[in-house]
């Protein structure tokens, strides 16, 4: 029997995501986590999340993992699936969630090799929690930038150019389209070596749509919603479609990879949870939206004394003016969600850090 990696979600990683999203404050008393009027149990359906589930109980959603109790003889106890019965206990004095698993059809499978499609467990991460720390930068190729359309003239007498201002814009237009998304070049990234151009990162300004044609290669335009002021000479980039659902499915890189943080969205040294953040890697190394990566600490690089004090005269001699030193490994500091891929680079928003994030930690599979 087969099953879609997609449809699975272990509830402890659930947990500790969300969880992670906004800071809990101090935990109440247990008697106080459950709703006044909770119902005495609850079915679990189909398009349910843990989030509104966790809302018929209790007073503050968030703090579900104090009262969660997987029961430990039923197959994959750390999962919730549709048709499951919630109820809630008293364990020492203390409310708990109890499940009690749904009748499932047991089907003896015979020699021949089929795909059934199982329930799905509960959806993760509502993207409405941190949907708020996603930018709509972008970053591509610097000859797309060269050849994007650009604003040649503001019709208004108005110096700023804002949400309801018509604009002149000029350049290669592409068939049926008439909605574009309003773009100013910002930072470049090199390749390791730092010979080689792998991106320009773009600052989303606004998104404008076609008026009328007003000559050849030129289009009159509404710009009709700003987040910053637009000038003269910024670039009109084809809508991007967006890749994330209402929910977020975390899940494992597909091969084990490894990377760094190349740069931060804003502009301050460190970072912190929901903070985005850039890593040099992407698409062309199997990377995709809602991988999860592990964030490390580089490990210390220490002198071997006890192995250099074995080594003859020279050698030693040798080994101290060459600096020769261990490289201990990494410890993990944090966890990211990738959301916006590219040909070779990420956005990535924090999920969790225990200490400070700083450009050139580095990212691993988890």
């Amino acid at each position: 029997m087969m099953k879609t990696s997609k449809t699975k979600v272990y509830l402890g990683a659930l947990l500790f995501y969300i969880g992670a999203f906004v800071p809990v404050s101090t935990v109440h008393a247990q008697g106080s986590l459950l709703l006044g009027d909770y119902p005495e149990s609850y079915t679990v359906a189909e398009g349910d999340t843990l989030w509104n589930i966790a809302s018929q109980f209790l007073q503050n959603p968030e703090q579900w993992t104090q009262i969660w109790r997987p029961d430990p003889y039923l197959d994959n106890s750390d999962l919730i699936y549709p048709g499951d019965m919630l109820s809630v206990g008293f364990v020492g004095g203390s409310p708990r969630i109890l499940v009690q698993r749904g009748n499932r059809e047991v089907e003896e499978l015979g020699p021949v090799i089929r795909e059934e499609m199982l329930s799905s467990s509960i959806p993760a991460i509502p993207l409405e929690s941190i949907e708020n720390s996603f930018t709509r930068n972008r970053i591509i190729e610097q000859e797309l930038y060269d050849a994007a359309p650009y604003i040649v003239e503001n019709l208004g007498s108005n110096l700023a150019i804002g949400t309801g201002d018509e604009v002149y814009a000029r350049g290669s237009w592409p068939i049926g389209t008439s909605s574009f998304e309003v773009y100013r070049i910002g930072r470049s990234f090199m390749d390791a070596s730092g010979n080689e151009l792998i991106g320009v990162e773009v600052e989303y300004l606004g998104f404008a749509s076609i008026v009328e044609e007003a000559g050849p290669g030129l289009r009159r335009m509404l710009i009709n919603n700003s987040s910053k002021e637009i000038r003269v000479g910024d670039r009109l980039l084809i809508r991007e479609e967006s890749r994330i659902g209402a929910t977020i499915f975390p899940t494992e890189p597909v091969a084990d990879i490894e990377g760094e943080i190349i740069a931060f969205l804003s502009g301050d040294a460190l970072a912190s949870q929901l903070d985005t953040v850039i890593i040099n890697l992407g698409i062309e190394d199997s990377l995709a939206v809602g991988d999860i990566l592990s964030i490390q600490q580089k490990g210390a690089r220490m002198v071997d004394r006890v192995e250099r004090d074995r080594l003859p005269f020279r050698e030693r001699m040798r080994a101290i003016f060459r600096s020769e030193r261990v490289q201990l490994p990494g410890k993990d500091i944090g966890t990211l969600l990738v959301y916006k891929t590219f040909d070779q680079l990420s956005y990535a928003v924090i999920l969790s850090s225990l200490e400070p994030i700083q450009v050139s930690n580095q990212v691993v599979s988890p």
